[in-house]
């Protein structure tokens, strides 16, 4: 493995597992606080989430990830190597489809149609209480799904 694949490889693990993180973060101790909370509030707070999220340092590294997946797993499959090349393409799809992918079709529309509404009123009531355990439990995924990319892009250097 070269040194600008193994760069590309590393820096790819580290953002996975840095999503991975923040996923498991929210998981494990913001949606359980945001349930202990009135849903009026737990809703103002989450549509400030959202407006934060993509205001942060965050996007960045989540869109930067996917963006160094895709290349590393197109570099994988065009130079390929029977030691890392099935981890690394593995790993970079893992990321793409099951983190950034399930982002994009599963959590933005629900974060959208959340912050279209207003914190308080019935309707919002009625979302954030489907929103809570539906968003949470898919959120379970993608931080799994980071970790699990993350693990494979090192077993491909590990392999090389």
């Amino acid at each position: 493995m070269n040194g600008i694949l193994f760069a590309l490889t590393l820096a790819t693990a580290l953002g996975a597992v840095t999503v991975g993180g923040v996923c498991f973060g929210f998981s494990a101790l913001v949606m359980p606080a945001l349930r202990r909370v009135p849903a009026k509030d737990a809703v103002g707070v989450m549509q400030a989430v959202n407006v934060s999220a993509v205001a942060s340092l965050f996007l960045p590294v989540f869109t930067g990830t996917a963006l160094t997946a895709l290349a590393l797993g197109g570099w994988a499959v065009a130079d390929w190597d029977a030691g890392s090349s099935g981890f690394l393409v593995a790993g970079a799809a893992t990321y793409v489809v099951a983190t950034f992918g399930l982002t994009v079709a599963y959590h933005v529309p629900r974060n959208k149609a959340l912050d279209a509404v207003t914190a308080g009123s019935p309707e919002a009531d009625r979302l954030w209480a489907a929103y809570r355990d539906e968003w949470t439990r898919m959120n379970h995924v993608r931080a799994l799904a980071s970790v699990v990319a993350g693990a494979l892009l090192v077993a491909g250097v590990a392999a090389a």
